[in-house]
């Protein structure tokens, strides 16, 4: 059975679109002259399009769960062992610990305090530091290993042009075994049960505005409500080293931590669409607008005042704009509710194609009719 011409032309226009933006896509990703666009094009995420929009749109929430308390001006070991034992004292659910005491110091007894503290502190997982997967190679605190002693890995591998995280390790292989984060470890002590299985590797984290109570360490007493029963997380909010940029700015990496424990234990990480179903939502999104534009230009066969206006291209323009809006807003919709994310950006970028493609079906037309004229 013969496909209808409009419906074929349809169908060849939509797939022309992709196949512009596939090559617009190749030539940005592989040339030179636009490496940095290469590198914008492979890092970026729809994701960070609906936080953005969550920003303006949805009032920031307060965590009840995460609390984190800033280590950043303590300079001695003693100083942190007197905070650390404070934290303890007011009986936190869970502590992380997101630095690691690396070597002696010549403050024995701030080395000794600091060794004993940790070892009170039983519903703690200490930082570590994996610099090798395939040798081995760790960077502990000086008073590690010793089995009374929790430990997780907090590695954030750094991207080039400062790649935004959007994902944190949950476990990671290294030496043949696969090992569990710190913030793995300290979801499932405040959970008393696993959370997020160890296998699943990633957590896609979920960035939605949340407000993160943080302590200064002088105050770590008076702050009983903030820390009781909850988990606290004792890291720098103010050290340069230690920051990383994410959808909700550049932000220190103990509250890069506050977001992904937050998100394992509100169990709202951030689901991803599957590629081939993306795929297919996009040609139809495509394609629909293919059909919404011929029947729009349709307008132009009855020459009243009222249609010769709407044929103008301003107004066929604002016809576009609405209709992705509402398919933006539908995605958003999603997105906020559900935690499931889509990627629009192939249907957006083929849709701003359209025109190219018509112009390219109308000429490879032409030259197949051309070429049947000429053989006979």
């Amino acid at each position: 059975m013969k496909m209808p011409e409009s419906l074929l032309r349809n169908v060849v226009v939509t797939l022309l679109a992709f196949a512009v933006v596939a090559i617009y896509g190749v030539v940005a990703l592989n040339l030179k002259v636009f490496n940095p666009v290469g590198a914008v094009l492979k890092d970026y995420s729809f994701t960070d399009f609906y936080y953005r929009l969550l920003d303006g749109v949805e009032q920031k929430d307060t965590s009840r769960i995460v609390t984190i308390v800033d280590m950043t001006d303590l300079t001695s070991r003693r100083d942190l062992a007197e905070v650390l034992m404070e934290i303890n004292a007011l009986h936190p659910k869970a502590v992380g610990i997101d630095v690691v005491f690396e070597g002696y110091k010549e403050d024995v007894l701030g080395d000794t305090m600091i060794a004993v503290t940790a070892r009170q502190m039983k519903n703690t997982v200490f930082s570590y530091k994996i610099l090798d997967d395939t040798e081995g190679d760790t960077r502990h605190s000086f008073f590690l290993p010793n089995d009374t002693v929790v430990e997780g890995f907090t590695n954030m591998p750094r991207q080039l042009y400062g790649g935004l995280k959007r994902q944190l390790s949950i476990g990671r292989e290294h030496g043949g075994v696969l090992r569990p984060s710190l913030i793995k470890q300290v979801a499932d002590i405040y959970a008393g049960q696993e959370v997020v299985p160890l296998a699943a590797k990633e957590l896609d984290i979920n960035f939605s505005p949340v407000f993160f109570h943080v302590v200064p360490p002088d105050s770590v007493l008076a702050c009983r409500d903030l820390i009781e029963d909850r988990v606290v997380l004792f890291g720098a909010m103010k050290e340069e080293a230690d920051m990383h940029y994410t959808p909700q700015g550049k932000i220190a990496g103990v509250k890069l931590l506050a977001y992904a424990v937050e998100t394992m234990l509100r169990q709202n990480q951030i689901r991803h669409v599957p590629e081939w179903l993306t795929v297919v939502v996009s040609l139809l999104i495509v394609f629909v607008t293919v059909v919404m534009l011929k029947w729009y230009g349709k307008i132009r066969q009855k020459k009243t005042l009222m249609r010769v206006l709407l044929s103008a291209s301003l107004f066929k323009g604002l016809f576009l704009f609405v209709w992705l809006s509402i398919l933006v807003w539908a995605a958003f919709i999603l997105f906020s509710r559900y935690q499931v994310s889509i990627n629009l950006t192939y249907a957006l970028a083929a849709v701003a194609f359209i025109g190219m493609a018509n112009d390219l079906y109308d000429t490879l037309k032409d030259l197949i009719t051309f070429k049947k004229e000429k053989k006979q």
